[in-house]
């Protein structure tokens, strides 16, 4: 019994079980951070918007191959330092037999390892899945990119290591440092002098200690680990003192490379893959705490809150380190009042309003004899599109269907289509497949369509998580001029940028561009709505004026209106100068991925999503077709309205069973937000049924990309090869074929 507790004590007294233990009772701002990140090559978090894809199939140059993985693995190796620094500074102390090793902060390091090497062999693990299951590539391409992962991790590492190995102490050294020594100046100075309050942590020795019984002592060796409470405490303490003043230097030379990138990413090649930005952030994140902890030690945790509390508030009040995003091209130099007086005289003229419907008609004057030569009738069918949000998956999918639709039909589709709107990527999509129109013919369309579909379906995140991470969190110091006007070179930049790049330029224009296109109806138009989240109204965003939104008869006048018009309020900002790109940002802008855009009013108003408020378009169609129900009824054989969707409108009822102690507390919230798109579906569906008019046949038409919600392809702004896949072979499904053939038939002459 004797000898078995004696085994048990060892075990228990283990160097690296005992830093593990010590980390989950004092360091659980680390644990949290493996957790995270652990749930994320495990696709235990984030899977449903494809975070998980960052990690286990990085883009580079958009490419997913080794090179990409290569600058993954390095990025990966500077985090495991920064860990390893971290959990030195933290627990280093409490163990003085490291003063006793030639290479202290190594051998600490080998054994501080348990976390890394699990996180490496779960990445590994899930990179398989996901390259061979995803991206369905070979065996030998996979094993070459886990190589050069591998090789990108041991890269740091050695770099790391051949620092430390020349510059820390132990006992040996330091006897045999000379009294006076000249010390250099630059980097090492300045972190001298930046860390000289180490002096105040190292003063203050824990008030426990621990020895361990055995150690790695090299990558390969267990030794017994030999006590050092003979050992002068002074000179105890200068070691880890010099030491930690080395992982200082190691430490701002990691920071000066990271604001160095973030100062380049105007180049291509610095752009590196967005799990790799990810790992920089943390790595960033890590050494700052890592410093407070080496000042301040039991104090850090507080002063971090309270820092982060002051920075707050001297933000809000002052406005340092705030800086809004703005619609490109939109003039700031004056404000325009947002309030519900201005409102109502603004948005509820019925002069205006009239005007507008005739305007309007002018348009479908010349739709019809377009539309009347493609159906072959003198009465055709008006086909008005709506477009669900859902990120890149809904951008390829509403592209992939037109292009079938108007393909199958010879081309009589999108002759047949007036208008399209919608939310977020099914937007991005439609208006993609629109200037392709206006710039091709039918035949160079059909001939180039395989290219237009990967075109749209490139990659958007990973340049958007870089900017994230390399500026927008700190820095924010980036700027361009455009006609005057000084704007941020933020992520909504990054996702304009990227989004030309990826289409070619043909989106590369201004709100005013569509204006005369859309009016001589050779182009359908356009309705973006996105949401107004100051007071939850929808901001109608579109190149022709559309104050009948709000209603014909406006009962709700004491209200004010539910809808505000973005050329009307900006009338004198230079509405129409907006960036194409800038519109579709605003009506796809997912919480956190994309800033959020602040318009020039007074108070300022902030955009977001479409999907907020109507995630389908069904509210502009309705209130579309109410207003000229009189011309449609004289003038058409009947409205298709063709639903381009995310997912299936059919919900089934769900059996939660009985709810736990826990369930109780979240599921009020989580079945609130969880519930979100349904009760959109109710609400479009009531809209639908309720406001048919009379005498006025509308069909509706619904192609689906999703039966099920946990049907896996991401709401992300990136794809995989599967996913890419998965959506193309939907559209042959025995629903969205049926879908098809209706539609054929009634645009048929």
């Amino acid at each position: 019994m004797t000898k078995f507790k004696e085994i048990i004590n060892i075990i228990i007294k283990f160097f690296p079980l005992q830093l593990v233990f010590l980390q989950l009772k004092k360091s659980h701002f680390i644990v949290a951070i493996w957790l995270v990140f652990i749930g994320f090559v495990t696709q235990s978090i984030g899977a449903k918007f494809g975070l998980p894809y960052l990690f286990l199939s990085p883009e580079y140059l958009g490419q997913v191959n080794w090179v990409s993985y290569m600058i993954l693995g390095f990025a990966i190796g500077g985090f495991y330092m920064a860990y390893h620094l971290y959990s030195y500074i933290i627990l280093g102390p409490s163990f003085p037999f490291l003063v006793t090793f030639s290479k202290p902060f190594f051998k600490f390091s080998i054994n501080n390892s348990t976390f890394p090497i699990l996180f490496y062999i779960l990445l590994v693990t899930n990179i398989y899945d996901v390259q061979h299951n995803e991206e369905l590539i070979g065996l030998g391409e996979i094993i070459g990119e886990i190589i050069a992962l591998t090789g990108g991790i041991i890269l740091f590492i050695l770099i790391s290591v051949f620092y430390f190995f020349k510059t820390n102490l132990d006992v040996l050294k330091l006897k045999g440092r000379k009294k006076k020594k000249k010390e250099s100046r630059g980097l090492y100075s300045l972190a001298k002098s930046l860390f000289a309050r180490e002096k105040f942590w190292f003063q203050a020795r824990p008030t426990i200690t621990y020895q361990p019984s055995y150690y790695f002592s090299s990558l390969h060796k267990i030794t017994r680990a030999r006590p050092a409470q003979h050992y002068d405490r002074k000179v105890i303490r200068d070691i880890f003192r010099q030491n930690h003043l080395n992982a200082s230097v190691f430490e701002l030379a990691l920071v000066a490379s990271f604001i160095a990138m973030g100062l380049l990413q105007d180049f291509t090649l610095v752009v590196i893959p967005s799990g790799a930005s990810f790992f920089l952030l943390s790595t960033i994140l890590l050494m700052v705490v890592t410093i407070f902890y080496s000042w301040f030690k039991g104090w850090a945790v507080s002063l971090i809150v309270l820092t982060l509390i002051t920075v707050n508030y001297i933000s809000d009040g002052t406005g340092f380190l705030r800086s809004d995003n703005k619609a490109y091209g939109l003039s700031y130099e004056q404000d325009v009042p947002y309030n519900l007086a201005v409102l109502k005289a603004q948005q509820f003229d019925d002069e205006a309003m009239q005007n507008d419907l005739v305007h309007h008609i002018q348009i479908l004057e010349k739709w019809k004899t377009k539309a009347s030569l493609a159906q072959g009738t003198d009465n055709p069918k008006l086909v008005i599109l709506n477009c669900s949000g859902g990120g890149l998956r809904a951008a390829m999918w509403t592209h992939y269907i037109m292009q079938e639709a108007d393909e199958r039909t010879g081309g009589s589709f999108f002759k047949s289509t007036h208008m399209i709107t919608g939310a977020s990527g099914g937007m991005i999509g439609a208006a993609y497949f629109r200037d392709i129109y206006a710039n091709t013919s039918f035949e160079e369309r059909l001939t180039k369509k395989e290219l237009y579909l990967e075109n749209i379906s490139k990659d958007l995140l990973n340049k958007v998580a870089f900017n994230l991470a390399a500026h927008d969190i700190f820095l924010r110091y980036r700027k361009f001029v455009e006609k005057g006007e000084v704007y941020l070179k933020d992520r909504g930049f990054s996702f304009e940028e990227q989004l030309n790049n990826n289409t070619e330029g043909v989106m590369n224009k201004t709100l005013g561009d569509y204006v005369e296109p859309e009016f001589q109806s050779k182009i359908p138009v356009m309705i973006y709505s996105p949401t107004i989240i100051n007071d939850g109204r929808r901001l109608i965003i579109g190149a022709q004026p559309y104050g009948f939104l709000n209603g014909n008869n406006f009962v709700h006048k004491n209200l004010g209106p539910e809808n505000v018009e973005f050329i009307k309020l900006f009338k004198n900002n230079r509405a129409l100068d907006v960036r194409n790109t800038s519109v579709l940002r605003m009506n796809s802008t997912f919480p956190y991925i994309l800033p959020m855009v602040s318009l020039p009013t007074y108070p300022k108003v902030h955009i977001m999503d479409a999907g907020i408020r109507d995630n389908y378009g069904t509210k502009s169609t309705v209130r579309y077709i109410v207003s000229l129900q009189d011309w449609l009824r004289e003038n058409t054989n009947g409205v298709v309205v063709v639903e381009i969707r995310d997912i299936n409108k059919d919900y089934d009822l769900s059996d939660d069973g009985e709810f736990s102690l826990f369930d109780r507390v979240i599921k009020p919230a989580s079945n609130f937000y969880g519930n979100f798109y349904q009760s959109q579906e109710f609400n479009s569906n009531e809209l639908i049924e309720s406001n048919l008019c009379e005498d006025l046949p509308i069909d509706v038409l619904t192609f689906v990309l999703r039966k099920d919600p946990l049907e896996k392809i991401a709401l992300s702004w990136h794809l995989t090869q599967r996913e890419k896949n998965d959506i193309k072979r939907t559209f042959q499904n025995e629903k969205n074929q049926k879908e098809l053939k209706k539609l054929i038939d009634l645009l048929a002459p």
